[in-house]
């Protein structure tokens, strides 16, 4: 699912157009040689940063796709597109910022395609460096909180959802949903976590759920986020 207020924030921003290009494993659509020598630092930034959110929306669409198919070949082949199209969106968010290294935005998306690619300390270094830039840019704080959770820092995970459950409804309930899938997993795989850590965060989330399903009425919020 596009994740359009990311998506709207840099258009208001920065004024610059989306080029058309491909998505997932394929070429990028960074801009060419002689469409570098007349832009900005910046401009190319940007178009480096539009060009890896494309190819970020794509893949979401092909890790669905994996998800819904049931031939072992196809799931294995689509997961290598997924594997090669992640390590081409880091490295344009990594071209992104080296033109511009105040485009927390993009630091926030190269930790959330580090995250993807299982580099959770990366991940946070990338989250981290956007909040240094935009302390409240709640989608890297929402993003770093389920960087925690990959290393099994449920208390830091915790206290951001709460934080976030005040400031930005949506990205709270985002996090909630991955706290779900996190407790689902570690039962399924403690990947050294302990059960009774697990089974009071567990108990936690259930209780937050119960909150935010009599208060979710409250909030008329929207957005939207990539599924997976």
């Amino acid at each position: 699912m596009k994740r359009a207020i990311i998506t709207a924030l840099c258009a208001a921003v920065f004024a610059v157009p989306i080029a058309s290009g491909s998505s997932g494993g394929g070429m990028s659509s960074a801009p060419s040689p002689s469409m570098q020598q007349q832009r900005s630092p910046h401009d190319m930034a940007v178009d480096y940063y539009n060009a890896a959110e494309r190819r970020l929306d794509g893949l979401a669409k092909t890790h669905d796709e994996m998800k819904a198919s049931t031939d072992a070949q196809k799931v294995a082949k689509l997961q290598a597109k997924i594997a090669k199209g992640l390590e081409n969106a880091a490295a344009d968010f990594e071209r992104a910022v080296k033109n511009d290294a105040t485009l927390y935005q993009a630091y926030s998306e190269l930790g959330f395609t580090l995250r993807k690619m299982g580099k959770f300390d990366e991940s946070l270094a990338a989250y981290d460096k956007s909040l240094s830039i935009q302390p409240d840019y709640t989608p890297a704080l929402e993003y770093r909180a389920e960087a925690y959770l990959g290393l099994n820092r449920i208390d830091d995970a915790r206290k951001t959802y709460m934080g976030l459950f005040a400031a930005d409804r949506p990205r709270a309930d985002a996090l909630l949903i991955a706290m779900k899938g996190f407790v689902a997993s570690r039962r399924a795989a403690a990947a050294g976590l302990d059960p009774a850590q697990l089974e009071a965060f567990a108990k936690w989330v259930d209780e937050r759920e119960v909150i935010h399903t009599q208060t979710a009425a409250l909030t008329s919020q929207t957005s939207s986020f990539r599924s997976w």
